[in-house]
């Protein structure tokens, strides 16, 4: 059994059908990278470090998140999908008070809920629901809904290849990749750092990839 089949078809819809999702995607770790490149010019910044390792993590979750899409295996990566949320709430933690960062340095931050709860925020139900289907194995049916071919009761020992599914995690992708940039982008302009130019493009990014989503969702 070729372990990378779903993989490799994968791979050809990005370069094809699925291509716009693709362009999106792509872009949007570039941004990423064009972010903590301007964290990293302002390294002597304690502010600046530690928002730039928890943009580097949420980066390397998407990521996580965009390679086992590819494998067909998106339910499992429900799991980085919470750790990427924490990441997204740590920067919106620190924008709301900067103090926050000694707790950071001290290593002594409160718990993810604990954090959610002093920024309030807009994930308890998403935790509720990937803690139950994805950060934790369990028999719920929609857990293991993947598992199994419902028709004649066969295991799937590998996940197949499908076009609508992974164009649908694509862009669920993209909207937790536009949630992180927006969280650092706040950080940047609260250091008075940011790059105007950027931040056009960025805008034009969210706003034209939030537009093709709601369309290709629909189909």
């Amino acid at each position: 059994m070729n372990l990378w089949i779903t993989r490799e078809e994968s791979l050809n819809a990005l370069k094809s059908k699925l291509s716009i999702e693709a362009r999106y995607i792509e872009r949007g770790f570039t941004i990423i990278d064009d972010l903590l490149s301007i964290f990293e010019d302002n390294k002597n910044d304690n502010f600046c470090t530690v928002c730039s390792f928890a943009l580097l993590k949420g980066k390397n979750y998407c990521l996580s998140i965009y390679s086992l899409s590819l494998d067909g295996l998106s339910q499992e990566s429900g799991a980085l999908l919470r750790l990427a949320i924490e990441c997204i709430e740590l920067l919106d933690y620190f924008y709301d008070d900067p103090k926050r960062i000694k707790e950071a340095l001290e290593n002594k931050l409160p718990r993810p809920g604990n954090i959610a709860k002093k920024i309030k925020g807009k994930f308890e139900s998403l935790r509720k629901h990937l803690n139950s289907a994805a950060s934790h194995f369990s028999f719920d049916p929609i857990a293991c809904m993947h598992l199994m071919n419902w028709k004649n009761g066969s295991l799937r020992y590998y996940q197949k290849f499908n076009e609508t599914v992974l164009r649908q995690n694509l862009w669920t992708l993209f909207g937790v990749m536009r949630l992180l940039t927006y969280s650092a982008v706040r950080c940047l302009r609260f250091k008075n750092i940011f790059d105007i130019k950027l931040g056009k493009e960025i805008e034009e990014w969210k706003e034209s990839g939030l537009k093709l989503a709601k369309g290709k969702m629909l189909q």
